[in-house]
């Protein structure tokens, strides 16, 4: 119950304070969330078209089971040829919202993207792709859903007083919208039949749109008694990723990979992650997946899944290793991914050919 009312105060303190900064959408299974990694990876893969979504639920040992989630859904696809004849452009939709805390600190989005694949050689193994998203996004939050210790009638008693006289004179709207604008390039190669890797770098909120939800100043109202508008805006996100695939043999392959990103040097995430494949029914075209990462100073996360030809399906759960372990008895995060390409492509067309013997 302690924690839980300190996790609650410092919730309604970082919303509430001048110069809190936003905390931004982030997976343990990253590379599952292709739009929301880099808007480059729009359109990177073969088939028609690819449906990913991603859940994140976290801190349900401390809190309850709705406070802290993320759920993500995004569709892409290559439509057509670029200027070059290996070159293409993919197009791109996502759609994610994220909650925090118990005042439901919530930040959703839904952004339109494109990507351009840039092919550097003949043979088409190394490709520079650049890719841009632009959309609209929103952060809100619930003031009726705030609890002070004032407002609990028995000591360590679970009984609210819901009339309870709380000012909210900083707070100046309970929503905000702007616009959003991401970028990002990737480079992936070849080298050859046995090893590719790909690097890239993205990002987010470049037009740093206000999101604030507080006045600016002292007060409330302004001049006249018009409200403020807040001047808070949101911090850039900048990630840079990469990965190496090293096919061992026929059935292994195993991929290190790495994920950096900050916000306004402020909240500085990197996560090394060492990932493995297994081709387990070549007949049925399954294959096992299975590895394990680790979010600096934060949590240990393995990760189990399977792809089944054109479907992808993954689990991971965060073992937090944090300060804060001894109170969530080293449960953190849980997320469960999924990711389908489509694949239509036109039968090719066999034209009989009656040959005729000459005598």
């Amino acid at each position: 119950m302690r924690i839980r009312k300190l996790l609650s105060a410092f919730f309604l303190l970082a919303v509430t304070a001048g110069t809190a900064a936003a905390q931004d959408i982030h997976f343990s299974q990253y590379n599952m969330s292709p739009m929301t990694l880099n808007p480059a990876n729009i359109g990177g893969f073969e088939g028609t078209a690819r449906i990913s979504g991603i859940y994140r639920s976290q801190w349900t040992s401390i809190m309850s089971r709705d406070q802290f989630e993320t759920p993500c859904v995004s569709v892409d696809a290559p439509i057509i040829r670029g200027f070059r004849k290996r070159d293409w452009v993919g197009v791109g939709l996502v759609v994610f919202s994220d909650k925090a805390g118990i005042l439901g600190l919530t930040h959703t989005a839904a952004k339109l993207g494109a990507s351009y694949h840039l092919a550097l050689n003949k043979k088409g193994t190394t490709y520079l792709t650049l890719g841009a998203q632009y959309g609209q996004a929103s952060r809100r939050l619930n003031p009726d859903k705030a609890r002070f210790a004032e407002g609990f009638l028995n000591k360590g008693g679970s009984d609210y007083n819901q009339n309870l006289d709380v000012d909210f004179a900083n707070l100046n709207r309970d929503q905000s919208s702007w616009t959003d604008i991401d970028g990002g390039v990737v480079l992936k190669s070849r080298l050859n039949k046995q090893m590719d890797f790909s690097i890239g770098y993205a990002m987010y909120h470049i037009d740093r749109g206000q999101y604030g939800l507080i006045t600016g100043g002292g007060g409330g109202t302004g001049g006249g008694g018009a409200p403020q508008q807040s001047s808070d805006e949101i911090a850039r996100r900048s990630v840079a990723t990469g990965q190496f695939n090293i096919k061992m043999n026929d059935k292994l392959t195993v991929s290190p990979t790495f994920i950096y990103q900050t916000m306004a040097g402020a909240h500085d995430e990197i996560i090394v992650q060492g990932l493995g494949s297994y081709l387990f029914n070549e007949e049925k075209d399954v294959t096992l997946l299975f590895g394990l990462g680790y979010r600096f100073r934060d949590a240990v996360h393995p990760i189990f899944g399977a792809q089944i030809k054109s479907l992808r399906v993954g689990l991971a759960y965060d073992v937090n290793i944090s300060g804060l372990s001894a109170d969530t008895n080293l449960r953190g995060g849980f997320e469960l991914a999924a990711s389908y390409i489509i694949r239509i492509y036109k039968p090719a067309v066999v034209k009989t050919k009656v040959l005729c013997p000459r005598f």
